[in-house]
């Protein structure tokens, strides 16, 4: 398995390309603004085929680009508890806007989700299989993608390096994202690498040991 991550959008919001080990299939893992045109575009080059495009959860900075991959004729894949961002995000078009003057309506552009996944329910692509784990919080259909064989897990914005996902944004709860941490996170094997959302990867058992946010 080999993993492109990339760092896009005005948040700068992770987006992760995974190639299968034939290197034949591919699948991403969050689409923030401009992560359409560019991994799309590092598909084609590598002759890959896209199966799936898994969404951590659905706040705009990360299925901004999600019709992108559905165009492309990618499997989406989220949780039910943010059917309304993800498929109505222009619902959130002027309050994002007023933040952010240079979005385009274009950067607005709502994805249907294929498969709706909840608590210890699987995925296989790309030749791997992830155990899905709910970790509500930050967003209410918050998940991670975890791989038992490859030892990694894509947390969303659940978990970063030091730290963890505010929870000011409407529907956030800071008690329940701890809880999620501890109940579905920490209980993962130590050295288990930990692919966020935003900033650099860390460990299950370096966040234990030096999350100020969230004690074991």
């Amino acid at each position: 398995m080999k993993i492109i991550a990339a760092s896009l959008g005005p948040f700068d919001t992770n987006a992760y390309l995974v190639i299968a080990d034939d290197g034949k299939d591919c699948c991403v893992i969050d689409a923030p603004k401009d992560a359409g045109p560019l991994l799309l575009a590092e598909i084609k080059k590598q002759g890959l085929r896209l199966t799936h495009l898994l969404i951590t959860h659905g706040h705009w900075d990360h299925m901004c680009d999600a019709h992108h991959f559905a165009a492309a004729g990618a499997q989406l894949i989220a949780h039910k508890d943010d059917q309304q961002l993800i498929e109505n995000i222009e619902a959130y078009r002027s309050r994002y806007q007023s933040m952010l003057p240079m979005l385009s309506d274009e950067d607005f552009c709502s994805a249907k989700v294929d498969r709706w996944v909840d608590e210890g329910e699987m995925v296989e692509t790309c030749g791997l299989t992830f155990e899905i784990r709910h970790v509500p919080g930050h967003c209410p259909g918050s998940i991670l993608f975890y791989s038992a064989a490859q030892k990694i897990a894509f947390t969303g914005d659940a978990i970063f390096k030091g730290s963890v996902g505010r929870t000011d944004l409407p529907n956030g709860d800071w008690n329940q994202l701890l809880t999620s941490i501890r109940n579905r996170i920490y209980t993962l094997p130590d050295d288990v690498v930990l692919l966020p959302g935003h900033g650099g990867k860390t460990s299950v058992g370096y966040e234990k040991k030096h999350n100020p946010y969230a004690k074991p």
